[in-house]
């Protein structure tokens, strides 16, 4: 047992600890609000049989209190939640351009242009309604230019946006890289670098929320960051990330290091805003821009090929209403034709010379068009195949809405199991602090009563 010497050492000892213990939970309370900041816990243990004063109590340090596992399947989350929220946000600008009910759409241009070839049939020497068919014809090629320019503009927009994104990425891995160095150079002296730590896993979750990462700690202790199988960070190296475009216009995601080959991870992108980016513009506007190429150039091609039947008021036939071009790229050429343009008389409403002026048929002809199975390999009418590449944009845009909307559940109920363990709890923080104040005074009422106890040695001595 102690002397009394003795139990000056460890009543000295317990003041200490218990002051320690007291600066960590203060440490926590001033930290409760601060993001990416995880809890401190002060490490006490017995000094066990160490003489003179056994049983005294040792600070140990402070530790972080994080699990690993739940930090790692909050990044995932993260990435999952901000690449279908990036991919979301995408299309909503995509189905923008086929909203018929906000004036935006198609549809009312495909209806206008097949309600002035039935005019026509009533009236096919009357000039203002053969003008109404050329204006009804360019209408419709301007607003089929507008829709393609609308997405090809989007998917521009989209690109811009994924090199800047690439740009952040390779900044926040030489961030990381960085505090791997002043890190080790900290824990060198001796000294846990913890605020260190919690900047690091804070730059690690942003980085998550471009790209999906997993990272691990080496036997250094140095944070190493993989994506797509690649190290983006390792030790106190970063590699640069890069966004360019393939022979067919893809976006291509590369990764090099100091030194390195690119290696392309395009293929391997699941999470954060670049794989939502990627999603929406190689994906899903893309196949907006496929359909709708391809309705544009069966509309064209079948109105050109009966009109090209029929005859002028100058006799004339043979000729087209719209300049087209096989797909890919229908939608952005299309346009009324240069030897229509202005020239009503041109319009083949009769389907033989001796009918002109008042023949019709071939008005007629063309306004039934508008019930033939033109379009889609000859499955769809017009209507019918316009109305599928609308439903197809906000069926894919209600799709990525709800997968929004699960993701960013599924990171709220994760973040909060990582709140649990690691964020700070006021009301805990008061237990602490409470049970620190207690024992700090029971050490002092120690130290007070081996002091009168030497005293009173040393007056009878």
């Amino acid at each position: 047992m102690a002397g009394l010497n003795g139990l000056l050492g460890i009543a000295r000892d317990a003041l200490m600890a218990q002051a320690y213990g007291l600066g960590v939970t203060s440490q926590n309370v001033s930290n409760a609000n601060t993001p990416g900041y995880a809890r401190r816990q002060a490490l006490l243990e017995t000094w066990g049989t160490r003489p003179p004063a056994q049983g005294s109590v040792h600070i140990a340090g402070t530790r972080r209190v994080v699990d690993r596992i739940v930090d790692r399947r909050l990044n995932e989350a993260v990435g999952f939640a901000f690449s279908s929220s990036e991919r979301n946000e995408a299309l909503e600008r995509i189905e923008s351009l086929f909203l018929d009910a906000g004036g935006t759409g198609l549809g009312s241009s495909v209806q206008a242009l097949f309600s002035s070839f039935t005019a026509l049939s009533a009236s096919p020497a009357d000039m203002t309604v053969r003008g109404q068919v050329l204006a009804g014809a360019d209408e419709l090629a301007r607003r089929v230019r507008q829709t393609a320019d609308g997405i090809l503009s989007a998917q521009q927009d989209m690109l811009g946006k994924a090199r800047t994104v690439a740009g952040e990425v390779t900044d926040l891995a030489a961030k990381i890289a960085s505090l791997n160095k002043e890190i080790a150079a900290a824990e060198a002296t001796g000294e846990p670098a913890l605020d260190l730590r919690d900047q690091q896993e804070s730059l690690a979750r942003e980085l998550s929320q471009r790209i999906d990462v997993s990272s691990f700690y080496d036997k250094s202790g140095a944070m190493v960051i993989l994506s797509a199988g690649v190290a983006l960070v390792e030790g106190s190296h970063a590699a640069r990330l890069s966004v360019t475009t393939t022979a067919t216009g893809g976006m291509a995601v590369t990764v090099q290091r100091s030194g390195g080959a690119e290696v392309d991870v395009t293929s391997k992108l699941e999470g954060g805003t670049l794989a939502g980016l990627k999603q929406a513009r190689d994906v899903d506007a893309a196949a907006a821009l496929e359909k709708l190429d391809q309705l544009a150039y069966d509309l064209a091609t079948a109105v050109n090929q009966q009109f090209e039947a029929g005859y002028g008021l100058d006799g004339q036939t043979g000729r087209v209403l719209f300049t087209v071009t096989a797909p890919p790229g229908t939608a952005a050429a299309l346009s009324l034709s240069a030897v229509m343009n202005g020239h009503p008389e041109r319009v083949a409403a009769a389907s033989s010379v001796t009918s002109i002026p008042g023949g019709s048929d071939n008005a007629v002809a063309l306004a039934q068009l508008a019930n033939a199975a033109i379009c889609t390999g000859g499955t769809r009418t017009p209507a019918e195949a316009y109305s599928d590449l609308a439903g197809h944009v906000a069926t894919t845009k209600a799709a990525a809405g709800r997968d929004a909307e699960v993701r960013g559940a599924m990171q709220d109920q994760i973040n909060s199991m990582r709140e649990s363990v690691s964020g700070v709890s006021l009301d805990e923080e008061m237990v602490s602090l409470s049970t620190f104040q207690r024992a700090y005074e029971a050490a002092g009422k120690i130290l007070q009563t081996v002091d009168q106890l030497l005293a009173e040695l040393i007056s009878k001595v």
